[in-house]
């Protein structure tokens, strides 16, 4: 619902495709507090017959191109295209001194990411990280950074619930192929996990890796990989796999006094004393003294995550906040990706 007194923001979107289809829904359906959909760019006729028909009144471009052209009033533009394409429509909307909301990745090149950024670099522009508002990372961003386990030691971050089959994998022409989606589970499901770990811990040093190129798959990208972050103070390890049933997610982050473990949307929080002035002053071989207890948490999901960065962005482009996550940060996750991939 509409909210009174607030300004709407307009916006387009670019590409229908499961995403693009999600967040027109949403917008078009009034259920985006400070947006209102005036626009979409659909490339196949099968799409623009569903936009016809579920976005009455919203003006339907077959190319990106029209759009630009057009007299047509709006103040942003979303991309939910190609993962290869994201820079070059964003920096389109950046010289028609539009605002930008982008789906990750930021893209599949360096090079062109750090090119956006420039562009974008004095317009509103955000990414949708929307796993940054699930309760579960707020409550491990929030406690890393108050210190409350003190100094990070060590981190495991293990995600192997994304399992893709075949029919997946062979949904578009550009998915799992090293020219349109740049690489596999790391530039597509891992951007998400990869920017929990640089928003919580922050780019590392130098990465070690262990990459699988089509062990559950045919293909030549990569669903499995094992990752080794070096850090000055910190050491960490990233598992992640699209080719395992039944997976998990998991995390353990160690700190000097404390230990978060969490296991889906289950924490256990530990804290004890100083372990490193228990390993130099007890008089134990062990830890049997160190002193110390823990708590058990239960987080749920939050079901409106992209209905908050979908608002967020109507609030960023009338400068009533601060982007959630901002566009130029879409560039950590790729950079680690194009790092891990050095390693064949």
């Amino acid at each position: 619902m509409i909210k009174r007194g607030v300004k709407v923001v307009k916006v387009v979107i670019v590409g229908l495709g499961i995403q693009g289809k999600k967040y027109a829904r949403l917008i078009y359906g009034k259920e985006i507090s400070n947006l209102e959909l005036v626009g979409v760019v659909a490339r196949s006729e099968e799409i623009q017959n569903w936009a016809k028909e579920n976005l009455d009144g919203v003006k339907i471009f077959d190319c990106l191109d029209l759009l630009m052209e057009s007299d047509l009033e709006y103040d942003g533009g979303i991309i939910t295209t190609y993962h290869k394409s994201h820079p070059e429509i964003a920096i389109r909307f950046f010289e028609k001194n539009k605002a930008v909301l982008c789906d990750k990745p930021s893209g599949i090149d360096v090079e062109e990411v750090k090119k956006m950024n420039e562009k974008g670099k004095n317009l509103p522009f955000c990414m949708m990280f929307n796993n940054r508002v699930q309760p579960i990372y707020k409550f491990l961003k929030d406690t890393v950074d108050k210190g409350e386990i003190g100094e990070i030691k060590r981190i495991l971050f293990e995600s192997t619930k994304n399992l893709r089959t075949k029919k997946y994998h062979n949904s578009a022409s550009w998915r799992s192929t090293w020219d349109g989606e740049g690489g596999g589970a790391l530039i597509n499901q891992g951007q998400h996990l990869l920017d929990i770990w640089c928003w919580v811990f922050g780019m590392p040093k130098e990465i070690v890796a262990n990459v699988c190129y089509g062990k559950y798959n045919e293909f030549e990208v990569e669903d499995e990989a094992s990752i080794l972050f070096k850090y000055e103070d910190k050491s960490g390890v990233f598992i992640m796999s699209t080719g395992e049933g039944m997976g998990s997610d998991k995390i353990e982050v160690v700190g000097s006094c404390g230990r978060i473990e969490i296991d889906g949307n289950k924490c256990k929080l530990y804290k004890f004393e100083n372990v490193m002035d228990y390993i130099k002053n007890s008089d134990a071989n062990n830890g049997v003294n160190l002193k110390g207890d823990f708590v058990e948490l239960d987080f749920e999901n939050n079901d409106r995550a992209y209905h908050i960065m979908l608002e967020n962005f109507g609030d960023v482009v009338e400068k009533r906040a601060e982007p959630i996550a901002k566009g130029e940060e879409g560039l950590y996750p790729l950079e680690i990706c194009k790092e891990v991939y050095k390693f064949k």
